[in-house]
């Protein structure tokens, strides 16, 4: 029996059942019943704050352009699947302001200021989480607004180690930035690093995890939340331990 609350986070939405970081996507997270939705945002050439995994447009939409040098109406003529479009934050939170916590990835520069200035108008401060391999720009988000909850991510790189210098040194780094949490790729993550976490008071939330064996395996180990494609089989689990 786990006693502790795990947050499913619903990686770019319920991509396995919609296209990936639309509002199709969101919506049938929030009706699965995630905690949160994860997605990444970008900022167009007219300044719009848009949601995309890649800067580039032509994984998602077939389209080879770049975002920061497209508008936003030259965007909204893309299909991203099923008819979806491209959203825009300002989209994704009327879709999802009171329903579901919204856990966004900042993939571009030059996003802070903007981006906190929406949030603190909606009053989602509280519910937000942000993350970022791009920990200078978590650093602007705390000086802007210190109540935000922001979460390193770290590069994948060859240099990845399952070394505790390595692996210790993550969460030295989020505790460096003042972090609310830490979120690693899931093979990273032993009872030690999890531990030493805590002790620091970071939450983990991991990714990408989708087999149930995975799941089982970090919530027993005291994880704070999974980032994954399939948010009914992640609740269905933690249902039943």
């Amino acid at each position: 029996m786990n006693d502790k609350k795990v947050i499913i986070i619903g990686h770019r939405g319920a991509n396995n059942i919609a296209p990936e970081n639309t509002l199709k996507s969101f919506k049938k997270a929030i009706e699965l019943g995630a905690d949160y939705i994860e997605f990444d945002v970008h900022r167009t050439k007219d300044y719009e704050i848009v949601i995309m995994h890649d800067s580039s447009t032509f994984a998602t939409t077939g389209h080879r352009g770049t975002i920061k040098r497209m508008t936003l109406n030259e965007l909204n003529k893309l299909d991203c699947g099923e008819g979806e479009k491209i959203p825009t934050l300002r989209e994704v939170i009327e879709l999802a302001k009171g329903k579901i916590g919204l856990q966004i990835e900042i993939k571009a520069k030059s996003l802070a200021d903007s981006l906190v200035s929406l949030l603190k108008s909606e009053n989602l401060i509280e519910s937000t989480l942000i993350s970022s391999f791009l920990h200078e720009e978590l650093l602007k988000i705390k000086k802007i607004e210190p109540n935000l909850k922001v979460a390193t991510l770290e590069p994948i790189t060859t240099k990845i180690s399952k070394e505790w210098s390595y692996l210790g040194g993550i969460i030295n780094n989020a505790i460096r930035h003042s972090c609310y949490a830490v979120h690693p790729l899931y093979n990273l993550v032993n009872q030690k690093f999890v531990d030493f976490a805590h002790e620091n008071n970071l939450k983990i939330n991991i990714w990408t995890v989708n087999s149930r064996a995975a799941m089982k395996k970090f919530v027993r180990m005291g994880v704070d939340g999974l980032i994954t494609d399939d948010i009914l089989k992640a609740k269905e689990l933690l249902e039943k331990m």
